[in-house]
């Protein structure tokens, strides 16, 4: 897909961060793009200031968890603007992890399992049928994690095994749609190269109430990437950062390539998954990957 000029894009978690960077970012390059999210009033603020650019943006509220909800979103799509060309599963949540996995609650991981994998399982079965049927090409993007992909941080087992699901649901898409001689191309996205600017810490804002967090576990002592920036700082690591803007101009010009691959470069990431591909080759001893 060399431009996206009169494409319709589709992009999930769309209210903020990542998803509406790459929404204004196709928008500017003649894309009709719909938001959706599940965050009713930030998804019209934002919608409503990429139109105010006169922009070809519109918005709808789903729930990626609910299968029925992204089938409906599908229908509307379909209806009100017709083939769907590009597809961006990028809603996702990290819970606020702290205990050892054995301490760990079944509401954690059904939360966050419920939007990081069955969010994507359920985008793909509610669009890339008509994306395969109408004949005219598109491609599925995943919204993954180096942690979980291609390292495994004992910090957050939670997010980690769900972005592992994530990487490996998306490397069968491809390979099943090349199978079947499909048209539909797939990619998998790694926001970074260092810790995004988003509200991905903040992400038990939009946490339901039948999942709810154990009031019992201890505070998270982060909520927001400064946060973070500032507990580095305290170690003496000094974290650098990149903007959603970034992202998604990276994440574009790579899906022009038609690259499966969009991951920009990290030495220190690569050093820790090449130290791990070391140890299953090797069979020696699995190192604990140091990212900082």
């Amino acid at each position: 897909m060399e431009n996206f000029t009169g494409k319709l894009a589709v992009i999930t978690g769309g209210a903020s961060g990542v998803g509406f960077a790459i929404g204004e970012a196709l928008a500017k390059e003649g894309a009709k793009v719909i938001l959706t999210d599940i965050e009713a009033a930030s998804l019209e603020t934002s919608a409503k200031a990429l139109t105010d650019q006169s922009l070809d943006v519109h918005f709808k509220v789903a729930d990626v968890s609910n299968p029925e909800s992204m089938m409906q979103l599908a229908k509307w799509c379909e209806s009100e603007f017709g083939s769907v060309h590009l597809l961006f599963n990028n809603a996702g949540v990290a819970p606020a992890e702290l205990l050892p996995i054995w301490q760990t609650k079944p509401n954690d991981w059904q939360w966050a399992f419920g939007v990081n994998v069955m969010g994507v399982l359920h985008g793909i079965q509610a669009f890339v049928p008509a994306m395969m049927a109408h004949g005219e090409g598109g491609r599925v993007i995943n919204t993954c994690s180096g942690n979980g992909a291609f390292i495994n941080l004992p910090s957050t087992p939670i997010y980690t095994s769900s972005k592992a699901s994530v990487s490996s649901i998306t490397e069968v898409l491809k390979l099943q749609l090349e199978q079947a001689e499909s048209n539909i191309k797939v990619s998998i996205l790694f926001p970074g190269p260092h810790t995004v600017r988003t509200k991905l810490f903040s992400a038990e804002r939009n946490r339901p109430e039948e999942l709810a967090r154990d009031p019992n576990a201890p505070e998270h002592p982060i909520s927001s990437v400064e946060d973070m920036l500032e507990m580095m700082s305290s170690m003496g690591i000094e974290m650098e950062t990149t903007e959603p803007e970034e992202v998604a101009s990276f994440c574009l010009a790579e899906i022009k390539k038609s690259n499966y691959w969009i991951n920009p470069i990290n030495e220190k990431s690569e050093q820790a998954f090449k130290d791990r591909v070391e140890s299953i080759i090797t069979r020696s001893d699995l190192p604990n990957p140091n990212i900082f």
